[in-house]
């Protein structure tokens, strides 16, 4: 181990920082029967996770009462019963009726309806209440029976809340495989409308839900280095296109947007750079990309002009053809430096890609490929332009991630232009940062309002390298995000990645939380 290697795995012991909640509503943890449903998923044992038998109780799954669509009554003015924490809560004209027992008001006919917490009726907003741990905690989830023990009987790794007001430096336990963010998630502080079925009561519920936190997510999944020629781009221009993802494809085309890096250029070719190791992926690769649930890809890292302009730009043009928006490059400055935009559950997220990397061994310098604005190129990760880009784009965005080719080769400690291009654009207002170039996986820091994984190593790469990886599955609400968690992954020879056995799962996240907790010694 040499003495610049040692430097930079102890430089990271001095971060800190701090994250915040967001405000809640009053809320409970529901009581809930035995459940019915079958077909549950085993889990996958950790250091601490349970092993769901044969026989466990099965959930139940609840089950969504239609909004009626009848023709409205003469009643007028009508009246709608609430109990005392939600007397806020916007009911347009109706008139409200504030009592400790909403649902007998309704029976005694003295409200035309009422809004119950966590009873029958017309279901119209819930809430996942989670049971959360640090996020660096070697516990990822637990059997229903064991959620139910936990809550009886408490434990000081856990803390009880709304998922809505999780902290990103928590996470939620997911219950007999279901995270917060599934439907069937056990724990819900649900709000039902009891009314007369004759009663048209649409403009209602739609006034109660806009004036409830929103209930909606989006979920990304991110990945690392990709790098489609050698013998995955032999199997592409053999016709087996989906070989590069094919036992991984499943999971990136369940997210709303997946990222990835494309580690090379791709295209017809045109005279390689001069460099040690100029990568190309074959032209049918962007329908491997596609085909496996690619929305935006970066081609901002030190592999993306290895052909030249001309193939660079057409590399663009067949992503584009594929749906798959590039970013970090382009014809000019301003295209290079331009977001890739998208409303996903009327969340919009926004998404910028940079790279800052050393001069190489043999002293090809990556900075000369830089975009300008009468030149084709690269977005540079320069401070002022992230803070300009960032701040530029935060208003027109709910969320907005920047992605980052930056760092040392194999070493797992984060470099400092690597740090202060993460920071930079966290204080300007970006939500995540996702990093990749360390070939490795690096730990995540939980800085000020947002978070950066400095690291998610290669994912889809040809390359005698470490062959740990991940996906990172981040889910987030119009307050940023919500929750992120590793799914660990394997890259097989020949550069395929498929997901990981328990074993190596939980190797793979113990050496995540791992250098995550040097990230944070003040907030492990």
């Amino acid at each position: 181990m040499n003495k610049s290697w040692i430097f930079y795995f102890l430089f990271i012991w001095l971060f800190t920082i701090s994250c915040t909640g967001s405000p809640s509503l009053p809320t409970a943890v529901p009581t809930l029967s035995s459940p019915t449903e079958n077909n549950l998923v085993e889990v996958a044992p950790t250091a601490k996770s349970i092993v769901i038998p044969e026989t466990a109780t099965p959930l139940i799954i609840p089950t969504l009462t239609p909004i009626p669509v009848s023709t409205p009554t003469a009643v007028s003015p009508l009246t709608i019963a609430l109990s005392p924490e939600y007397e806020t809560i916007d009911t347009g004209d109706w008139v409200k009726i504030i009592d400790e027992n909403p649902e007998l008001q309704y029976q005694q006919n003295n409200a035309d309806a009422a809004l119950i917490l966590n009873g029958d009726g017309t279901l119209i907003w819930q809430d996942p209440i989670a049971l959360t741990v640090s996020w660096t905690e070697r516990w990822e989830m637990v059997s229903w029976e064991e959620a139910q023990q936990l809550i009886q009987d408490g434990d000081p790794r856990i803390e009880i809340m709304p998922w809505r007001e999780m902290p990103a430096n928590r996470k939620a336990l997911w219950i007999n495989d279901r995270s917060p963010a599934d439907p069937s998630y056990p724990y819900q502080t649900r709000l039902s409308l009891v009314h007369d079925p004759n009663l048209n009561v649409d403009t209602l519920i739609k006034s109660i839900q806009e004036s409830l936190p929103s209930s909606q997510t989006a979920h990304i999944s991110a990945v690392g280095d990709i790098m489609l020629g050698r013998r995955l781009g032999s199997a592409i221009q053999n016709g087996n296109i989906d070989h590069p993802f094919e036992e991984v494809a499943t999971h990136l085309k369940q997210s709303d947007i997946t990222i990835g890096n494309v580690e090379s250029a791709l295209g017809q070719g045109g005279i390689p750079e001069d460099k040690r190791y100029p990568f190309i992926a074959p032209p049918e690769a962007a329908v491997s990309l596609a085909n496996a649930g690619f929305d935006v890809v970066s081609l901002a890292n030190n592999h993306g002009m290895d052909y030249g302009a001309g193939t660079l730009l057409e590399a663009i043009d067949l992503l584009n053809q594929q749906n798959i928006a590039a970013i970090g490059a382009g014809s000019n400055l301003t295209q290079a430096t331009t977001p890739f935009i998208q409303t996903v559950h009327d969340i919009t997220i926004a998404v910028l890609a940079y790279v800052h990397v050393p001069v190489e061994n043999f002293g090809f310098d990556t900075r000369t490929w830089t975009a300008t604005e009468s030149s084709a190129g690269l977005a540079w990760a320069d401070l002022d332009q992230i803070q300009m880009d960032v701040t530029a784009v935060s208003p027109l965005a709910d969320v907005t991630i920047v992605v980052l080719h930056s760092g040392y080769e194999y070493v797992p400690a984060p470099s400092p232009p690597q740090v202060a291009a993460s920071k930079a654009a966290i204080d300007a207002g970006a939500d995540l940062v996702i990093g990749h170039h360390a070939h490795i996986l690096q730990g995540v820091a939980f800085y000020g309002e947002g978070v950066i994984a400095y690291g998610l190593g290669n994912f889809a790469f040809d390359i005698n390298g470490a062959p740990e990886t991940a996906v990172l599955d981040v889910w987030f609400d119009k307050n940023g995000i919500r929750e992120l968690r590793f799914t660990p992954a394997v890259i097989q020879a020949g550069g395929q990645p498929r997901f990981a056995t328990p074993a190596e799962a939980n190797n793979i996240l113990n050496n995540v939380y791992l250098l995550t907790t040097l990230l944070n010694p003040s907030n492990p």
